[in-house]
């Protein structure tokens, strides 16, 4: 991990997972913006800011996945913070088994799924966050709505640096997670179009390095979306009106991009991902589906059902 500063009071804790970091002008107020994948990870944020006398009073969660939260127990458990999070994502903060559960299509999810990386120690939020200006004592920072990545992840600006979350990636991560995690394509959409037109002096994606040159690195996240989106609709169109299974058509993506999930967890966070582009796409009319022989087909909106 290492401790990075953006510019005057924006600073970020870089590992495979950002943890950013601002703090007010007068040094009495100190926010972190994630807390890690787990305790470890927390510590040696912390330490990394208590070794150069920076605060820690707050504490903001972007949205509800293990590897964004689960370090925030610790710090509740030792430090006095006030925790801010949006809404819908807190409830999964304060029960978490609601990740694995969702991904398992609501059912009780198999033991191997509550692991770390799907289930994050429970936490408690002070404060749900909103859109627009926010301000406690010697802070005052800005809330902005970045869905699509997951149902309601918010970002936070600060002195002109956009901590972004997980809204986009890294160059150096987007092309190797091949099929990256969302929820909504077509908001996922919107999100990286407000992102490309928001005028900031730099953006801290969760996953990659800051950057003041963000729009290469969200030109070149819209273009991997929409490659996966076109390779859908093509599988689709191929199929004609013989259609293609759920099943068969998360095959075929995940056998496209040479993908092979060791266990069900993996394959729940690609089949979830491959099906939030199969709505955008029944949603515009390019794919409908009929239920025939007891499965979900899907034709093309080009094929009759």
């Amino acid at each position: 991990m290492e401790f990075i500063e953006i510019k005057e009071g924006c600073f970020y804790i870089k590992s495979a997972v950002n943890i950013g970091y601002i703090v007010s002008e007068d040094r009495s107020a100190g926010m972190l913006i994630d807390a890690g994948l787990e305790s470890s990870a927390a510590k040696k944020a912390i330490k990394m800011l208590q070794d150069r006398k920076l605060p820690i009073t707050h504490l903001f969660i972007t949205h509800a996945h293990a590897d964004h939260f689960g370090g925030a127990q610790y710090i509740q458990k030792n430090y006095k913070v006030h925790t801010i999070a949006p809404s819908l994502e807190e409830a999964i903060m304060r029960y978490p088994i609601l990740e694995p559960m969702y991904l398992f299509h609501g059912n009780i999810p198999l033991k191997e799924m509550r692991n770390k990386f799907l289930e994050a120690p429970s936490i408690q939020i002070d404060e749900i966050c909103e859109s627009g200006i926010w301000s406690d004592g010697s802070f005052e920072v800005e809330f902005i709505h970045l869905p699509g990545h997951s149902h309601n992840q918010y970002g936070i600006l600060y002195n002109e640096i956009l901590f972004a979350a997980d809204a986009f990636l890294g160059k150096e991560v987007i092309e190797k997670h091949k099929i990256p995690f969302i929820v909504d394509s077509a908001l996922n959409f919107s999100t990286l179009d407000y992102l490309l037109h928001v005028k900031v002096d730099g953006m801290l994606p969760g996953h990659g390095a800051f950057s003041d040159k963000y729009k290469d690195t969200l030109r070149e996240n819209i273009e991997v979306h929409q490659r996966l989106l076109s390779q859908m609709n093509n599988f689709l169109i191929a199929c004609g009106d013989r259609g293609l299974s759920l099943e068969d058509l998360i095959a075929k993506m995940l056998v496209k991009h040479e993908i092979e999930s060791a266990n069900f967890g993996m394959y729940s966070l690609f089949r979830t991902a491959i099906t939030a582009y199969l709505i955008q796409l029944i949603e515009e009319g390019k794919a409908v589906y009929t239920i025939k022989e007891g499965r979900p087909i899907i034709f093309s909106g080009q094929s009759s059902a």
